[in-house]
């Protein structure tokens, strides 16, 4: 019988650090996908990055201290002001559509909605290097921990001190408001404190960090040789498709909206809810072709992982035009994808919409 020494000795074995050091290595590749620091520094150099970040990072406090205190919906209630329902909730989907980044997953039910309706409201228009007492008190109240920390000194064992998901943020948006010049020695911190049930960045940062790492390139999405190569394969696949985004909205997607459409026949057995016509065309256009970009740079990543090797990156920003070869395959995906995502961004818009109504009657707004 063969005994492993070091197991036996109550140490683990030489193939067991191994397997630790994977782990680890493993973890923190995948945390920096989903906090990437590097990405928030230049990110947050610009006031209204940093702006959108500390509105995102406010909403995730509230929807963490939440889950413990569920009297927090009522309290921001009578902190923050309606002008009307639908104009709230025109505010809400400004906020979300502004960006490609920090667009948070909200929960079918409970306050979330109205969570981020709040934090828009209370972030807005603060200077940086100042706060609201509303803010200052709920970070007092919900996070003393985070609120009590030198961030200024911009060298803290943060794993360490920030050990949950309220208090983690709390820290995030002292530093965003203000410290925001030691944010480039902070944020490595808020790495090694970071879990992934933190879910930061809703994975959007995974998809984008790949295209960031193949091509070499700090932020691809404003890189302009990147944005041609999106926008042309965005429209090579309607050319294939002999159509137009006006099109796919009077046609097809008017079908499937409606429940006529055969596409989605299949859902019926289980309930098939019929969408609203669209009302805005422009509005709705502009939404198709934010989704077709994103569908392209999906099946592009599929398409460029053959080829991601340090030694053999044989597409780049300069001989895409030549070297890129798509068939129907891609074209077949990029647009099911697309309508696909048109159909559920419409019926999720829905049900957000009801959600955030129905928090505000509950909370007599």
């Amino acid at each position: 019988m063969c005994y492993d020494v070091g197991m036996r000795c109550g140490h683990p074995s030489a193939h067991t650090y191994g397997l630790l050091l994977e782990k680890e290595f493993f973890m923190e590749t995948y945390n920096d996908q989903l906090f990437p620091p590097a990405f928030l520094v230049n990110y947050t150099k610009e006031p209204a990055g940093r702006q959108r970040v500390l509105t995102y990072s406010l909403f995730r406090f509230l929807s963490c201290v939440a889950e413990e205190h569920l009297d927090l919906a009522q309290f921001l209630a009578d902190q923050v002001s309606c002008p009307s329902a639908e104009d709230s909730f025109e505010i809400l989907e400004d906020y979300l559509s502004a960006d490609d980044y920090f667009s948070p997953s909200i929960a079918a039910d409970g306050f979330e909605p109205f969570y981020l309706y709040a934090a828009i409201v209370l972030t807005a228009g603060v200077p940086f290097g100042t706060t609201t007492p509303v803010i200052d008190s709920l970070i007092e109240d919900h996070a003393p921990e985070a609120a009590s920390l030198p961030y200024a000194d911009g060298n803290l064992p943060l794993d360490a001190l920030l050990v949950d998901c309220w208090n983690f943020y709390a820290a995030l948006c002292l530093c965003l408001m203000h410290h925001t010049d030691a944010l480039a020695a902070l944020l490595p911190q808020f790495l090694n404190a970071y879990r992934p049930e933190y879910h930061f960045s809703c994975e959007s940062f995974v998809l984008y960090d790949f295209m960031d790492e193949y091509f070499e390139q700090h932020d691809c999405l404003h890189h302009p040789s990147f944005v041609q190569l999106t926008d042309t394969l965005v429209a090579a696949t309607l050319n294939y498709y002999n159509t137009d985004f006006g099109t796919l909205l009077e046609t097809e997607i008017a079908q499937n909206l409606s429940g006529t459409g055969s596409r989605f026949a299949g859902l019926k057995r289980y309930g098939s809810v019929r969408l609203p016509a669209i009302a805005d065309t422009d509005k709705a256009c502009h939404m198709l072709a934010n989704l077709f970009r994103y569908a392209a740079l999906y099946e592009l990543r599929s398409h460029l992982f053959d080829f991601h090797l340090d030694e053999d990156r044989l597409i780049t920003l300069d001989n895409w035009q030549t070297e890129l070869h798509w068939h129907y395959v891609q074209y077949a995906n990029v647009y099911q994808l697309a309508l696909d995502s048109f159909q559920s961004a419409v019926l999720s818009r829905e049900l957000l919409h009801r959600q955030f109504l129905l928090n505000l009657s509950c909370l007599n707004l």
